[in-house]
């Protein structure tokens, strides 16, 4: 009674971001400015689903929970939440159950600005201070944006942060 895998999580976040890429994903991630939590909620839900389906082993798998903001679902204490330096935090959405997984969207304000660093250092404190297992950060560019400064190659210092948020559970998504 569990998973094929032995990071369900990670295995999850890799997943959804290539799902993230296909058109019809990225159509609706484009258009819901401000409000792509809501947009990505219904593809997330599908794709938990089937995902947990083909990896666990054993009886019956665990009911997912998705939860993301104003989810009208939501009883009580919201799940996503938990306390860090002092403040109240909590993803866009998260997968709650059967393994941790927040997601944070954000879009970019101008092109080479440092708000995608900003926002990157925000989605990695979920998987960082070890409330989540895993992070999926999407970033939606500008229609002309370009993502080739955010993840140039020739950067070693900006590939190497990547390589260690990654290991440590963030993976990243330039829409």
């Amino acid at each position: 009674m569990a998973f094929k895998r032995r990071n369900p999580a990670h295995e999850f976040a890799r997943g959804i971001i290539e799902a993230f890429s296909a058109p019809r994903f990225r159509k609706a991630l484009h258009g819901a400015a401000y409000a792509e939590h809501k947009a990505a909620a219904k593809p997330i839900r599908e794709y938990l689903k089937k995902f947990v389906k083909a990896n666990w082993i054993g009886s019956a798998p665990p009911v997912e929970i998705y939860d993301c903001e104003g989810d009208y679902r939501r009883h009580g204490k919201q799940e996503r939440s938990y306390s860090i330096l002092g403040t109240s935090t909590w993803p866009d959405a998260a997968v709650i159950r059967p393994f941790r997984c927040a997601f944070e969207f954000d879009r970019e304000k101008h092109p080479g600005s440092s708000h995608f660093k900003n926002a990157l250092m925000k989605a990695s404190a979920h998987v960082l201070s070890g409330a989540y297992e895993a992070c999926v950060f999407v970033y939606i560019l500008v229609p002309t944006g370009t993502q080739h400064g955010y993840s140039d190659l020739r950067c070693k210092n900006t590939q190497r942060l990547i390589r260690t948020l990654r290991a440590k559970g963030l993976y990243v998504a330039i829409l």
